[in-house]
């Protein structure tokens, strides 16, 4: 073989190597075109049954839902540099619209989660959200309060209206992301159930910042604010501290009855719009 044909062969064998490496990226996840992805914490991302809330929606609507909750989780960013903040929809939110999810990919579900019966489905999650086509989404759907507002984080901050540390600011910044990552999508916010924990009642624990009712008014008007559409599950599913054993299995997670109530106020949402 003279010179010439080393030279060619080499370099045909370069370009295979370069298309096969092209292929297996090209191929490794497939795009995801859902009508509708479904945001939350545990009483979304930690419900894969045949009861819940995304599923249940996809049966009633004949849409395509995708789950793309993630226990534990909230609107704003603690500061803590924890996984938590990683998962907060202000960093997913910023990660879609710049099409870099590597500091959420950093985190460490192992870390985060100290029971492991639900990490697996944690890191699959942030792929399947990083592999969305976010310009054909119908809908995006978002119940992230209760978190906030168990974890003492501020209702907003008077000089700085997107300090993402409170729960105004990253509301605003997650709804800016949002319409920016998905221009076509209709974005409905959901508010917090009436809440019981082993501290009291939402309506009435008061940890540093407002009652669970308070964050719940608060996120009305936020979605005012920004023309989102707001499902005040607090208010209109009728879940109080008389009747709470009938709607959430454990004071904090709706039960197939509470999720069907919720349910149907979305479904009532989507007639009005």
């Amino acid at each position: 073989m003279n010179k010439q044909k080393l030279i060619a062969a080499i370099l045909a064998g370069v370009c295979i190597v370069c298309l096969l490496i092209l292929a297996v990226k090209g191929f490794s996840r497939k795009t995801l075109r859902p009508d509708v992805v479904f945001f939350g914490d545990s009483r979304v991302g930690n419900d894969r049954t045949d009861t819940a809330l995304p599923v249940l929606l996809e049966k009633a609507t004949g849409l395509d839902v995708y789950n793309a909750g993630i226990g534990a989780t909230g609107m704003a960013v603690l500061g803590d540099g924890s996984a938590w903040d990683r998962y907060s929809m202000v960093y997913l939110s910023e990660a879609m619209v710049n099409n870099d999810f590597s500091a959420i990919h950093a985190a460490s579900p192992d870390n985060y989660y100290k029971y492991n019966e639900i990490v697996g489905y944690v890191g699959d999650t942030v792929k399947d959200i990083e592999s969305i086509d976010f310009q054909n989404v119908k809908y995006i759907i978002v119940e992230q309060v209760t978190n906030d507002y168990l974890s003492g984080v501020p209702l907003y901050d008077e000089n700085d209206p997107f300090n993402v540390n409170t729960f105004a600011g990253a509301f605003r910044t997650t709804v800016n992301n949002l319409k920016k990552a998905a221009p076509n999508a209709e974005i409905i916010v959901i508010s917090p159930c009436f809440t019981f924990t082993i501290s009291g009642y939402g309506d009435e624990l008061d940890l540093g910042y407002g009652t669970e009712e308070d964050y719940a008014e608060y996120e009305r008007e936020l979605a005012l604010e920004t023309g989102v559409s707001f499902v005040d599950y607090y208010h209109d599913s009728g879940i109080n501290r008389d009747n709470w054993k009938d709607y959430l299995f454990d004071g904090l997670h709706m039960n197939d009855e509470g999720n069907r109530v919720l349910i149907e106020l979305i479904l009532e949402k989507l007639k009005q719009d």
